[in-house]
């Protein structure tokens, strides 16, 4: 489970807002979860970012677009709504140096082979399984007593599972059988 808080992020409020929306949950463990997510998807488009530009070969090009615009979605739409979220409880997003220490997912290492779509496919492939099974958590936390970040977990996961799933079908054969 999540620690207390990162340890270099020291901005996070003595006392919570009361936010009339939730019941019965801890204001800590959610904020600690949105900045656990938050930090998830700044590294997952910094992972697509370095995918589109580091992938080589006949394809590249295609694929330098399917991970830019999934990469554009994890930066421009989940880590917004996070980041409006953590406002709510007057949290800023985390400082850049706290972002590999608060996320979950880590995200997978990536391939030295450049030329080796799949295993660029599949390293996306786990990213997006970890991020779907920590908004899972999220959600199950938040369902029924948060009705605002259930919404937004919510929309997150469906994103998610389509970014799994557009990875899953640019796999060959080959690839398919790794999973």
């Amino acid at each position: 489970m999540l620690s207390a808080g990162p340890k270099k992020y020291s901005n996070l409020p003595e006392k919570y807002p009361e936010r009339p929306e939730i019941k019965n949950i801890d204001p800590g463990k959610l904020v600690n979860m949105l900045l656990s997510a938050f930090a998830d998807e700044i590294l997952a488009y910094y992972m697509y970012l370095i995918a589109g530009y580091a992938l080589r070969g006949h394809v590249s090009k295609e694929l330098e677009g399917v991970f830019n615009e999934i990469g554009k979605d994890e930066l421009e739409d989940h880590a917004k709504k996070l980041a409006d979220r953590l406002q709510d409880f007057d949290v800023d997003p985390p400082d850049f140096r706290d972002v590999w220490e608060l996320s979950k997912c880590k995200y997978p290492e990536l391939p030295d082979d450049a030329f080796n779509v799949d295993e660029w496919l599949l390293a996306s492939v786990n990213a997006e399984k970890c991020a779907l099974s920590h908004y899972r958590e999220i959600f199950e936390y938040v369902f029924g007593k948060d009705p605002v970040t259930e919404e937004i977990i919510e929309d997150i996961i469906k994103d998610e599972a389509e970014h799994e799933t557009i990875f899953r079908m640019l796999l060959s054969k080959e690839g398919v059988k790794k999973l």
